[in-house]
């Protein structure tokens, strides 16, 4: 059974890997990843064989008080929103979907015998392999405006990698490049090349979101950690920041650090979400999920260009004032636990919450998933 769990790992990883490229409509509104169909899998064979075990652990992670108050409440908003409005389903598959990335997190170190840094070493290779063929679409590919048509934003000579999209493949590098300074002890050749090269795959994203997360969870490991002990991420985030301004500016708005197009439709989005908010739904809330833009189509599409770009905002919008005062509290709990347990895994949190301030990074489902396990595989153990 652990050669099965560590076979459909690696499926699950390299489903993982190829991003968008795995996506599976199933009609008009919804889609399905291929890595969710072995998640499932192997869900179902954990619960066979470590049901008890699961359910403890569910008892122990998801049981807490605040944790369980914010489901409560979660759960208050939807129910209103359901009486008060129409019935959609998709609210439903996007919490259905959360919850199946956590309790997956939740099983690995049940189901597979890595050590944590082992199993990191997995998720560097995808990172990897991201950055690889992000960078050959870059090289090769510059022109992928055409994906316009099937629902894209239209980028000119950025990296989008496997996620189609810049931002998000840019704190996917971003997250790797911390986690990998953890591993191989003191730097070398292998520590260092695989560093410049997601570090260099960023800058080709051109996504400022990124290069500020990159830049101060960086500067936030160097001061927790020591600089003396990392001069070698020191320099490297000196080069990155000197090599900013002279990223080539082929034609395209997108290449631009300076623009401000983004900015301004980022601050519409979110100005819009709390103007459409009654009365009631300061306290309530829309419900968590539920589609906030009347003026587009209802999807579940892989893009979340249909909730506010603000984390903030989005949970407020979603959950209210008492929702977005619980989300707060368990964030900040997550953080406190990951500073004092794994400082990279806390430097590459910070780093997605950072970034989850101009783009609906935290629940993206990709982020997610990379985020959940790795919180929940820190304290895994090789027998």
């Amino acid at each position: 059974m652990r050669k099965l769990f560590k076979y459909l790992f690696i499926i699950i990883l390299a489903l993982f890997s190829l991003g968008q490229l795995q996506r599976i409509q199933l009609n008009e509104a919804i889609v399905f990843y291929g890595h969710e169909a072995f998640i499932i899998i192997w869900l179902i064979l954990v619960f066979i064989k470590h049901h008890q075990k699961m359910l403890m652990l569910i008892k122990k992670y998801f049981f807490n008080y605040p944790t369980y108050s914010f489901m409560a409440w979660v759960s208050i908003g939807l129910i209103i929103n359901l009486i008060s409005h129409n019935f959609s389903i998709i609210p439903w598959l996007y919490i259905a979907r959360a919850i199946t990335y956590l309790v997956f997190a939740l099983s690995l170190p049940l189901a597979l015998d890595f050590s944590t840094k082992s199993y990191r070493y997995y998720w560097i290779l995808s990172g990897i392999f991201i950055a690889i063929s992000g960078l050959l679409q870059y090289f090769f590919y510059p022109d992928t405006r055409f994906l316009w048509y099937l629902g894209w934003d239209d980028h000119y000579f950025r990296l989008i990698g496997t996620q189609l999209d810049p931002n998000f493949t840019g704190i996917i590098l971003t997250s790797t490049f911390l986690i990998a300074q953890d591993l191989w002890g003191k730097q070398n050749w292998l520590k260092t090349s695989i560093s410049a090269l997601l570090a260099g795959a960023i800058l080709l994203t051109y996504s400022r979101a990124s290069f500020l997360s990159f830049i101060i969870s960086s500067g936030l490991l160097i001061f927790i950690k020591s600089y003396k002990k990392n001069i070698s991420l020191l320099i490297l985030m000196g080069l990155f920041i000197v090599l900013i301004p002279f990223l080539p500016r082929p034609e395209g708005e997108g290449v631009k650090l300076e623009r401000t197009a983004s900015i301004s439709a980022r601050i519409e989005s979110n100005q819009l979400s709390l103007k459409s908010l009654d009365r009631y739904e300061w306290l309530l809330g829309k419900g968590l999920f539920v589609y906030q833009n009347q003026t587009r189509k209802e999807t579940f599409w892989p893009s979340t260009a249909h909730f506010p770009n603000n984390l903030i905002v989005f949970l407020f919008t979603s959950t209210g004032i008492v929702g977005l005062g619980l989300s707060i509290i368990i964030l900040s709990r997550i953080g406190q636990y990951l500073y004092h347990k794994d400082t990279y895994i806390f430097a590459a949190f910070i780093a997605i919450l950072i970034h989850s301030q101009f783009n609906h990074t935290l629940f993206q489902p990709f982020i997610w998933l990379w985020i959940t396990t790795q919180i929940l595989t820190i304290k895994t153990t090789k027998t």
